[in-house]
């Protein structure tokens, strides 16, 4: 029973003390783009809290899969798609004061030679707060991580994408319309969706959808924010701010 009580009591630390380091920490990006012309980008991480926060920075490489997951992935199955080498950034772990900001700045560095096309990497921020030991010597130092993706492209590049099989299902106890979203090209896509009742009102919509090469299509579910009925029209509007252009519409009856 003490050692169930035991168990009880950590998971209870763990989950109530991580909540509260994930609430204390705030970045000004959760995606970093280099086109053609961008050969620096930054991002602030904030701490919100009054303690102060510890953290430390690193690259990997995730892939996608057609549920929309990012997987782990080995560097040396993907070094010809990987920026990774790429790209540099400082500083590479420090602790912000309480209610102050750190820039974590980063730099690509192309090779003359480097072929057209997308290159990605994550930027991994984990934080925790920075603590003394207690009186039994034990320090509570849980940690969160944010991942940040980090687009590079190279030469001009090209996309195209459908919206294929709307469908209605119930996702999570809610009205939701799920559908694949396709891609051909060289480079991935990221965007909103909506869905437009017959009046043109937002009845769902979904944001910050990322479908990246190589995939060719991903499923994407969008809550409904309460049940319809009739014919809607679902709308995918691609984000300008990274290099998107893509428009796309396809009717549905619900």
């Amino acid at each position: 029973m003490i050692r169930k009580n035991i168990t009880k009591l950590w998971l209870f630390v763990l989950v109530f003390f991580s909540h509260n380091v994930f609430a204390n920490l705030a970045l000004s990006e959760y995606r970093l783009y280099f086109d053609n012309q961008t050969k620096n980008n930054a991002l602030m991480i904030r701490n919100t809290s009054d303690k102060r926060l510890d953290f430390k920075l690193m690259l990997t490489h995730k892939d996608m899969t057609e549920d929309g997951a990012l997987i782990d992935v080995p560097l040396s199955e993907v070094t010809e798609r990987s920026a990774k080498s790429m790209l540099r950034f400082s500083p590479r772990r420090g602790n912000i004061a309480p209610k102050q900001i750190q820039a974590i700045r980063m730099t690509v560095r192309k090779k003359a030679d480097l072929p057209h096309g997308e290159y990605r990497a994550v930027l991994r921020i984990i934080a925790s707060e920075s603590s003394e030991p207690s009186a039994t010597g034990i320090s509570i130092k849980p940690k969160v991580a944010y991942s940040v993706p980090v687009i590079v492209r190279h030469g001009r590049l090209t996309a195209d994408s459908a919206l294929v099989n709307p469908q209605f299902v119930t996702q999570n106890g809610r009205p939701t319309v799920m559908l694949w979203q396709t891609l051909s090209g060289d480079r991935s896509l990221y965007g909103n969706f909506t869905v437009l009742n017959e009046n043109e009102q937002v009845v769902g919509e979904v944001r910050n959808v990322g479908v990246y090469t190589p995939l060719s299509r991903r499923k994407v579910f969008i809550p409904l924010h309460a049940p319809v009925q009739g014919p809607v029209t679902i709308h995918y509007q691609e984000s300008t701010q990274y290099g998107g252009n893509i428009e796309l519409e396809v009717p549905m009856q619900l």
